[in-house]
């Protein structure tokens, strides 16, 4: 059997091409997917940018994706013909905190991902979408909003009346939102666009600050909250966003380091003020499948939708990766499999 993919053949958006492949033998505990929906997130337009060390070639890329279970070996009773799925980030990091050997494999980067019709996948690793969204949006969950809820929920603890900071209007931070809302919390959100502050408001932020306006954003967050700090930080800018963070939070608050939007350098981190504030700053690279599943089953209980700026046809990736260099989406860029 054949079908189609993206592939990615050397570093660059140039190395993008389409491709034609035999779809692998059905293998014991796998499933085979008939993939529909994907998206991108920083970490795929890392991989095609060439930045991954030790990336080998030919690769299908992209981390999520969304399909519909066509077969399964003898013996799977996780998955059925006719669910909708998606494979978690990590396909060996099923649960549990986070282990090196769990961590080894990823989706679109140590294996083959899910810009493809067809994959075969060890059914483990896969959690059924929620069933309010299509298959284009179920596809925008795997990364960017696991990170989001591990950051707000799992490891953040987010509860009612607490104050939460998102970061700009990405993938990961408008799921933030949404989970911080769902969960009874106040949100304050950063961006650079008052229009993005806007359109954030309509998703329920409560107040948004425009850093180009206000450089020492911190100190606009200790306004906002009577000069106690945030509970909750998602921080996704890194090098550029994490001392204004850490002056931002509130005496034992949490930040959940997510991403590196800022640069890959280091970062002046205030160390003062992270140990006199009893601040918590945990890294955060998405999580386990049991997570995701949780995750999903709030979505579901919620209504939470994703927030899509964009949808490209899979042959157009190369095009959707440009137009995420270029930062004028809100929220996800969503890739239509097929």
């Amino acid at each position: 059997m054949k079908t189609n993919a993206m592939q990615l053949d050397a570093p660059g958006v140039e190395g993008v091409v389409a491709v034609t492949r035999e779809v692998p033998t059905l293998g014991a505990g796998q499933a085979l997917l008939r993939m529909s929906g994907s998206s991108l997130n920083y970490h795929d337009a890392v991989v095609v940018w060439g930045l991954i060390p030790g990336m080998r070639y030919p690769r299908i890329p992209l981390s999520d994706g969304c399909g519909t279970v066509l077969e399964v070996a003898d013996g799977v009773d996780r998955v059925a013909p006719g669910d909708r799925v998606a494979p978690a980030f990590y396909p060996r990091w099923l649960n549990g905190p986070p282990t090196d050997a769990g961590k080894k494999v990823i989706f679109g980067e140590g294996v083959d991902g899910c810009c493809v019709e067809h994959m075969v996948v060890d059914a483990d690793c896969l959690v059924r979408v929620p069933d309010h969204l299509s298959d284009v949006e179920a596809g925008t969950l795997t990364c960017a909003a696991v990170t989001a809820w591990t950051a707000v929920v799992t490891d953040g603890k987010v509860g009612k009346g607490e104050t939460v900071v998102v970061q700009g209007t990405g993938g990961v931070s408008l799921f933030a939102l949404g989970f911080a809302k769902a969960l009874g919390a106040r949100v304050i959100l950063t961006s650079s666009s008052d229009e993005k502050i806007e359109r954030g408001r309509s998703l329920g932020a409560d107040d948004g600050i425009n850093y180009r306006e206000h450089p020492d954003w911190a100190s606009e967050v200790m306004r906002l909250t009577d000069d106690i700090g945030a509970d909750v930080i998602v921080d996704v800018g890194g090098e550029s966003s994490l001392g204004q963070s850490v002056l931002a939070a509130r005496v034992a608050g949490h930040i959940g380091i997510v991403g590196v939007l800022g640069g890959f350098g280091n970062a002046e981190v205030p160390v003062t003020a992270a140990m006199t504030r009893n601040l918590k700053l945990q890294g955060v690279t998405v999580g386990s499948r049991d997570d995701f599943d949780t995750m999903c089953r709030f979505m579901e209980s919620h209504a939470i939708r994703p927030a899509i700026s964009d949808t490209f046809a899979m042959r157009d990736l190369a095009a959707a990766v440009r137009h995420l260099e270029g930062g004028l989406h809100f929220g996800k860029v969503a890739i239509e499999i097929g």
